[in-house]
């Protein structure tokens, strides 16, 4: 792959980090703990109830973004008024990592899943589907919630939480499953440190989605210099994106008002006659936003998001036409997750010599070379990782009632698949990354329910949670925390903090959130998702073991032939420089979201093609702050709908996602 644009000047900043680190602050660490509880109130507030905005299910989250741009403006008065209150570039980039790693564990697809599932069974068991029955174990060892006035409360709204007889019931299940939450995360986090080093020093990833907050976290009066708001450039693309969202954002509050349609566009009700109704949801977009951020992204990763989107579909319409389709080819989600297992599996092959050389060098007592630039010790991270994922074994087998080869399966597939989202995010900005599956649908879908075993269905079906929908997962943003940090100075142990202190408040911050947004609304009649989001953890398991498959093959087969394809497709693009394929793009495009956004990027790899082509390098930087302003124009304006509905208490114009 040609080098990106930005390679060099990233280079050059991590290199200035690295010789000048500053410790984290207190009032830093303060500031971003305040700041969580509003921002994840807001976040749930959109998502959960009025459905006004959906910030976690992109890659980068815009209610962060919002905050710290907010921030930054701030900081700007103190430094003309108050120098000594302003606050420093790595004290805002703290901020900003603290909020946006605490919106992840509290995110759509994370911890509001497991909130919604706690109370789900008493309030919609039923003699039909029989999930009382099912799950009468795990009902009975406290895992979830089923005191009556809780869960009514919880789902019909106007009950008040804040007493112990309201808050009592949850403590447990909170308490509980608290413990699998934050070893997960403390396993993501200290394999991402594990793998920061040989990512950034010898690979030399550039971390994509760290270049909006890099740049809001200018010192000194540089937010408002050339290469941002001081570029006419950049109010130009600020106010396309900031005109639109304020006319769709009044045109939702009084329809008569004309609106200029970006968001996404089903074109399946007019795709009704075969072959083309195979093709499922076709959408088309133009969301400006996300043609800002397709700018800072690699060329071939741009062609091959949406070349590969047309791939899939093609092979849906070659499966109908030659009537494969009946034995369920060609096994999109299968082939989608031997695509992620074949990256994580290639980036720990080519840096096994890198890998095994520091757990060597660990076990025999040497100081690893590169062990001062870490952020915490070698031997404390292997132990650590180690310590973690027993942790989390012991949850799974103990609690949930697990076999431990089941566990070990689940869990190897789960962080295998979390490796793979966290390098393509760092290494060409994956903007979404929905998978529609994980470990558990596979081992049923491939082995079949009674090979694993009813016990294993039920006690996995549990961790719903972690494979609904992986769109807000926390490991990406716990390494391009790190790498933000370096960027601007931070010491990488004071960064590690801010992120522990970040989950704690995250996991805190989730559930209270959740809590009280469900007993002043109910969400059993909100607008939003809440009444869905637990559902499958009970009606999958139902479906499951009442009418068991047999092992598929064929399933297997169809994820071999995805990892082998990932693979052939890596190792050509390793020894070829013109190869265009890039197998993240192959992977991503295959689920839902990329699909909403195949026009905005197809479009911005045909804009910055262009000007690398005619312009080069100086003609790309030249205009960086254009698309940069429109994706803080659609940020900040959409955002500041979302905040008006969320005081209002009113649903609001959604830029994102559909």
């Amino acid at each position: 792959m040609a080098a990106h644009p930005t390679t060099s000047a990233v280079t050059r900043a991590r290199g200035d980090a690295a010789r000048a680190r500053t410790p984290v602050t207190v009032r830093a660490l303060v500031l971003g703990a305040l700041l969580i509880p509003p921002n994840i109130l807001w976040v749930h507030s959109m998502e959960l109830v009025w459905n006004s905005g959906q910030p976690t299910m992109f890659s980068l989250f815009f209610n962060a973004v919002f905050t710290l741009t907010a921030l930054a403006l701030m900081n700007l008065a103190l430094r003309r008024w108050r120098p000594r209150w302003a606050l420093s570039p790595g004290e805002l980039a703290t901020v900003y990592v603290m909020v946006s790693f605490a919106s992840a564990v509290a995110g759509h697809d994370f911890l509001q899943v497991l909130a919604n599932q706690l109370p789900f069974i008493d309030y919609y068991a039923n003699s039909i589907n029989n999930w009382e029955e099912l799950f009468r174990d795990h009902l009975a060892s406290g895992l979830l919630v089923t005191d009556d006035r809780a869960v009514w409360d919880f789902w019909e709204g106007d009950g008040f939480l804040y007493s112990r007889e309201a808050l009592t019931p949850w403590l447990a299940p909170i308490g509980a499953w608290s413990v699998l939450v934050l070893a997960l995360i403390g396993a993501m986090l200290l394999i991402d440190v594990f793998v920061w080093r040989r990512w950034t020093e010898q690979e030399k990833l550039t971390y994509p989605l760290t270049e909006i907050p890099f740049k809001l976290t200018e010192p000194g009066y540089g937010i408002i210099g050339p290469d941002l708001m001081g570029s006419s450039l950049f109010w130009i693309g600020f106010g396309i994106a900031a005109a639109i969202d304020i006319l769709n954002g009044i045109g939702t509050l009084y329809p008569a008002v004309p609106v200029i349609k970006v968001t996404a566009i089903d074109l399946m009700p007019q795709l009704q006659t075969y072959p083309w109704r195979a093709m499922g949801n076709t959408w088309v977009s133009v969301y400006p936003f996300a043609i800002g951020l397709g700018y800072l992204m690699p060329q071939d990763f741009l062609f091959s998001c949406w070349f590969f989107y047309w791939f899939w579909k093609l092979e849906m319409i070659g499966s109908w036409v030659t009537g494969y389709q009946r034995m369920g080819i060609p096994f999109v989600r299968e082939q989608t997750v031997g695509a992620y297992l074949g990256i994580a599996v290639f980036v720990l092959w080519t840096g096994r010599r890198y890998f095994a050389a520091v757990v060597g060098q660990v076990l025999r007592g040497v100081r690893v070379p590169d062990e001062r630039r870490q952020a915490l010790p070698y031997r404390a991270t292997l132990a650590g990782i180690v310590g973690a994922i027993a942790l989390a074994a012991w949850f799974v087998t103990s609690q949930l009632g697990v076999s431990a080869s089941a566990a070990a399966v689940y869990l190897s597939g789960y962080l295998l698949l979390s490796l793979a989202i966290t390098r393509m995010r760092a290494e060409f900005g994956l903007p979404v990354h929905d998978l529609f599956t994980g470990p558990l649908d596979m081992m049923a879908r491939i082995g079949g329910v009674r090979l694993l075993g009813d016990a294993n269905v039920k006690g996995l079906s549990l961790l719903w949670w972690l494979e609904r929908v992986q769109r807000s997962h926390p490991m990406p943003h716990g390494i391009e925390a790190l790498a933000l940090g370096e960027r601007r100075g931070l010491a990488g142990p004071g960064t590690l903090g801010a992120l522990g202190l970040a989950t704690v408040l995250g996991v805190v911050a989730g559930f209270w959130a959740t809590l009280h947004l469900a007993y002043t609304h109910g969400f059993a009649t909100t607008p939003a998702d809440a009444p869905y989001l637990g559902q499958g953890a009970f009606s999958r398991p139902q479906s499951w073991l009442a009418y068991p498959k047999p092992p598929d093959l064929n399933r297997l087969v169809a994820l071999c032939t995805g990892g082998a394809f990932t693979i052939a497709l890596l190792l050509m693009r390793q020894r070829h420089v013109w190869w265009p394929f890039h197998p993240a793009g192959y992977a991503a495009s295959s689920v839902w979201f990329i699909g909403l956004l195949w026009v905005p990027l197809l479009v911005a790899w045909t804009i910055k093609g262009l000007v690398l082509r005619y312009g080069g390098q100086r003609l790309y930087r030249h205009l960086l702050p254009l698309f940069l302003g429109l994706t803080l124009g659609e940020f900040m304006v959409g955002g500041m709908w979302g905040l008006i509905g969320t005081i209002g208490r009113f649903p609001t114009y959604r830029f994102w996602a559909y």
